[in-house]
């Protein structure tokens, strides 16, 4: 109002305290991103797909003219939010997934008779799909989006036969210093020659270098389809007195690059292959439940927890850590993060609550109750709380299991 003068503005000590916690939480997070900042790269990555499944579920509550309430990411105590318009945004401290909060999800949920015809549950049956299904779709087109990248500009890897690659460049072995990592060997590299000496095979490889210790070599390196000349004096095995280099091989792969129009349909090529391989995988999952409960109980160092690693499951910290290793490039990461997203999207649509598949299973059963002309059908969400609870249990049992077997079994490529 004109002519009021306005008072000035006091911190309180509920804002003070907040303060205080955002500047300990950005001192956390900048000394894990300097101390462990692939880590924390996976932790961003993990929290823009969990952001981009509720974006999906929110714009497409938005679009069919249901009311949303609220957009997290997190769960437990508010950490902060902002209020736009009838919604609102914000991160909570648990950051265990994310939420949208879609007005009348359930016959239970009380609702204002002004927003009545905007509740999720008065809407028509292809509406509801769209938006339960939503998230899931959007892991799908985010799938599609890496796969076209990778064909269109990082270049999709393809294992070439009889040809190998160095895998691992190591420092020492059994107390002994060697020379790889000083000559400037990285893992992807094709050394292809020795003092002269032609090296594409291994066992050619190996036997020049066992047969030089202690002497200076000349190495031909084949780098992103350059040549290399990398000098270095060989180290000597105290035991066998043969000569060591400080590499492990893995087989040799290759990386093509396609035109945009080939690119997206070696995406789309891509994403249904990955889709049937995910279906397969959840199949075995289960119908195989008993292996991986041997495997999650198996003791540290067991070398059966890793037998057919087409059946070994993997955690979230088992994800990253795999693609943490020196000899993945950004083409088998990204493509890492194309199919984890597709075996998301599927997972995710498994038709039992709480996943988004138990939603489509509920609006599919009322519309099934609402056949032959029948009044609107509301299921009692009270009679699913059982199944809910077992599900989440199951659920987070499987989590710890999952995270127990890669920390004391790491899958070893």
């Amino acid at each position: 109002m004109r002519g009021h003068a306005e008072e000035p503005h006091t911190p309180t000590p509920g804002m003070a305290a907040r303060t205080a916690g955002w500047i300990a939480a950005l001192v956390v997070l900048a000394l894990l991103a300097w101390s462990y900042p692939f880590a924390v790269g996976a932790a961003a990555v993990l929290a823009g797909v969990l952001f981009m499944h509720e974006f999906g579920h929110f714009a497409a509550a938005r679009a069919v003219g249901m009311k949303v309430t609220d957009f997290f990411l997190g769960f437990g105590p508010r950490l902060w939010s902002v209020r736009r318009g009838e919604t609102t945004y914000g991160l909570r401290a648990l950051p265990l997934g994310a939420y949208v909060r879609v007005i009348g999800m359930s016959s239970s949920d009380a609702v204002e008779p002004g927003d009545e015809h905007r509740a999720y549950r008065n809407k028509s049956y292809p509406r509801r799909l769209l938006v339960v299904s939503a998230g899931s779709l959007m892991h799908l087109m985010m799938a599609l989006v890496a796969f076209v990248a990778l064909h269109a500009v990082l270049g999709a890897p393809a294992l070439e036969e009889d040809r190998w690659q160095v895998a691992e460049v190591m420092s020492q072995r059994d107390g002994v210093a060697l020379p790889a990592v000083a000559a400037g060997i990285s893992a992807g590299d094709r050394i292809v020659g020795v003092n002269g000496t032609l090296t594409e095979d291994w066992s050619v490889f190996v036997s020049e270098v066992q047969a030089r210790p202690g002497e200076r070599v000349l190495l031909e390196i084949e780098r992103d389809g350059t040549l290399l000349d990398l000098e270095t004096t060989l180290a000597a095995d105290p035991e066998t007195g043969r000569g060591l280099l400080g590499v492990r091989a893995g087989q040799a792969v290759t990386y093509e690059t396609a035109g945009l129009p080939t690119a997206i349909i070696r995406g789309f090529a891509d994403l249904s292959g990955a889709i049937a391989d995910s279906v397969r995988g959840i199949w075995s999952l289960f119908a195989n439940f008993g292996d991986v409960v041997d495997r999650i109980v198996s003791p540290p160092g067991d070398p059966s927890a890793n037998e057919n690693l087409g059946m070994r499951p993997l955690s979230v910290f088992g994800i990253v850590d795999l693609a943490s290793d020196t000899s993945w490039g950004w083409s088998e990461r990204v493509l890492m993060f194309a199919i984890v997203n597709v075996f998301l999207g599927v997972f995710n649509m498994l038709p039992v609550p709480p996943f988004d598949g138990g939603h489509v299973a509920i609006a599919t059963y009322e519309r099934w109750r609402e056949r032959g002309g029948r009044g609107r059908y509301l299921s009692d969400p009270r009679a699913l709380a059982p199944v809910v609870a077992v599900v989440v249990t199951a659920l987070v049992l499987l989590a710890v299991g999952l995270l127990y077997l890669d920390i004391a079994n790491p899958i070893d490529l």
